[in-house]
């Protein structure tokens, strides 16, 4: 039996400083793209915080409508501006000044901030508040007054949550959106 001896072969290996500016440029292609993920990551979470904010404002509207739809109780939205808050609560005590609803009557609860801010108030009848709270009761018959709620995100960009009190229908839509005034049986000549 006849062994071959085989010749190893030994591989030339790259000098440290080349492999330490490999790991320094893998390093910092790493770091470049983290920082691009981050950055596109706050915008649309800032974004997403707006939407997510908003849309939880027209659902708790919706609740508010649909849930008395179907009982015989009434509910009131407030858009408190000196609290810089909105609130659902089922009307048991009667109407009270907002200082004065019971935290038992309180279903939910949110706040503006930065990325969801308080602009105005407007009601279907002309009246609007940016100081005084806003009130939006709803029976079982629907909305005691529609209108809408104007918010703007971080970036100043305005929406309308538009309450209809004709058709029950509660959506966000952007811009500050034109109401159109509902009329009393009166000023139509009933």
């Amino acid at each position: 039996m006849r062994m071959r001896k085989r010749k190893m072969c030994r591989g030339k290996t790259a000098p440290a400083g080349a492999v330490l500016a490999e790991v320094i440029m893998v390093v910092f292609i790493v770091a470049m793209i983290t920082s691009l993920v981050m950055i596109n990551f706050a915008t649309t979470a800032s974004s997403n915080s707006f939407r997510a904010r908003a849309n939880d404002l027209v659902r708790l509207f919706k609740m508010a409508v649909t849930t008395s739809a179907q009982t015989d109780r009434r509910y009131e939205v407030v858009i408190d501006f000196s609290q810089n808050s909105y609130l659902l609560r089922e009307i048991t005590t009667g109407l009270v000044a907002v200082e004065d609803i019971k935290e038992e009557e309180i279903i939910t609860r949110g706040e503006f901030n930065d990325s969801f801010q308080l602009s105005y108030v407007m009601f279907d009848d002309g009246e609007w508040t940016n100081e005084a709270p806003a009130l939006f009761r709803c029976s079982k018959s629907g909305w005691q007054y529609g209108g809408k709620v104007v918010v703007s995100d971080d970036g100043g960009n305005l929406y309308s949550i538009v309450i209809n009190r004709l058709n029950r229908i509660i959506e966000l839509r952007g811009g500050d959106v034109e109401l159109l005034e509902t009329r009393t049986q009166d000023e139509m000549g009933f």
